[in-house]
């Protein structure tokens, strides 16, 4: 066919089904790709924030519910106490005191041991899996391969637009292995560019689409996966205090006088305990003092 005297028009071949399917997949992995973007920032920015406020809060209130669980525990070991002293006439008072001071302090290591490893195995939710640690001369590996095939491949450095889409379509398997730290990827890569073998038509149109069609259903996941973390924090009890900015000082005050209650409170039963206690001794040992001139006062002794 010409188009005039002497010219002749190239030929082009009509793209495949299967070649429409992979440039429809490429869009949509793209698309997820700055989707999973969006989703992170916004989980790290509401991760940030909630842990501001929680130090705020933590820092207003803190030091009054550690004077409260102190409390509690004063509470706890003076009602064992009485406990004790009332199983037998004969047990002696210091000899209680000595023992219950002995199993609370046990109860109070064991205690603190808990709360250690809770907080060592809470640090910090798994909101996103890091990826596995993998031995440092296999990550010096997968840089080193991806900085050598991103220079080589890059698409900017052609001017020829057939040329631009394939080496696009390189650098999208390059951008995923080293996202995925895949070494043998990379590798095939490397291998396939060293041998002089078009990478980019190495696999039929059909595989092509599965194994993009594979990317979106891991980028999928990971959608899933941070939009589940998000729903996570606006589930969590500081996010609730924390989303109205006119109520948050407000709420900050609500529980501080929350915990100022319960330590009144406490600190109330603490002095009624004491107060039984020590009337209970007080009643033991002038048991104990007329028994013994009773017995000092009786004829032969």
């Amino acid at each position: 066919m010409t188009d005039a005297p002497g010219e002749m028009l190239a030929l082009v071949p009509l793209p495949g089904e299967h070649a429409h399917e992979y440039a429809r997949l490429q869009i949509e992995i793209e698309l997820r790709k700055a989707a999973i973007a969006d989703l992170q920032a916004d989980r790290d920015w509401l991760e940030r924030t909630l842990t501001t406020f929680a130090v705020e809060l933590r820092g207003r209130v803190g030091a009054l519910r550690s004077e409260l669980s102190r409390v509690r525990h004063q509470v706890a070991e003076y009602l064992r106490r009485i406990e004790r002293l009332r199983e037998s006439d004969l047990i002696d008072p210091e000899q209680v005191e000595r023992e219950v001071a002995e199993e609370f302090a046990e109860r109070l290591a064991a205690e603190r041991m808990a709360e250690e490893q809770a907080a060592r195995e809470g640090q910090r939710i798994a909101f996103d899996k890091p990826k596995p640690k993998l031995d440092p001369e296999i990550e010096a590996e997968i840089l080193r391969l991806y900085r050598e095939l991103a220079k080589r491949f890059h698409p900017d450095r052609t001017r020829s637009h057939p040329e631009r889409i394939r080496r696009t379509d390189i650098m999208l398997r390059i951008n995923v292995a080293y996202s995925d730290r895949d070494l043998l990827t990379l590798q095939e890569i490397a291998r396939q560019a060293e041998t002089q073998e078009p990478i980019a038509t190495v696999l039929s149109d059909l595989d092509r689409v599965n194994w993009a069609n594979r990317v979106v259903v891991r980028l999928n996941m990971q959608i899933t996966e941070l939009a589940q973390q998000i729903e996570l924090l606006r589930e969590s009890e500081t996010f609730e205090m924390w989303q109205s900015p006119d109520q948050s000082a407000q709420s900050i005050q609500q529980v501080e006088r929350r915990v100022r209650d319960r330590l009144t409170r406490e600190r109330d039963r603490l002095d009624s305990a004491i107060i039984d206690y020590n009337r209970l001794v007080r009643r033991r040992r002038l048991s104990h003092l007329s028994v013994d001139r009773q017995y000092a006062a009786s004829p032969g002794e």
